[in-house]
């Protein structure tokens, strides 16, 4: 587990990275539908000094019905310049680390995504779609 406090700096530029709405008209009408939500992050090391992280929230439904919406949240984070240097990013899974440990930072991209997510939603005359402003918790594995 990586202790971010060490490797990355406090300072954060958040930014909206995307947004796509798409109005779905299905062939055939049906009153029950089932909202999917799926999550994802991906971190890419931009240069030696900054990392960029991306949260993506999409919903869906099915069958296909009412809409589809995408929307994206990044933070480009800088190294620890005094720390960087002890571990081998390369070899780091850093989305995975974000997502399991990204605490603050993933909960602010998610946050932000959610609350987009309600205002969105609700502009086609629906009722708002609210969603967790955060992640579910990935199970731990190890056996500490």
């Amino acid at each position: 587990m990586l202790d971010f406090g060490r490797y990355f700096l406090p300072e954060q530029h958040v930014f909206l990275e995307n947004i796509n709405y798409e109005l779905v008209r299905p062939e055939k009408r049906t009153s029950q539908l089932k909202l999917n939500c799926k999550d994802t992050i991906v971190a890419r090391i931009l240069d030696p000094l900054r990392v960029k992280i991306t949260f993506n929230r999409a919903i869906s439904f099915e069958p296909e019905g009412l809409f589809y919406l995408s929307v994206s949240f990044s933070s480009i984070i800088r190294f620890n310049p005094e720390t960087k240097d002890e571990i081998d990013w390369m070899k780091v899974d850093l989305a995975g680390e974000f997502r399991r440990n990204g605490g603050i930072l993933i909960h602010n991209l998610a946050s932000r995504a959610a609350l987009l997510v309600a205002q969105i939603s609700s502009a086609s005359g629906q009722v708002p779609i609210i969603t967790a402003p955060g992640l579910p918790r990935v199970p731990n594995n190890s056996e500490d």
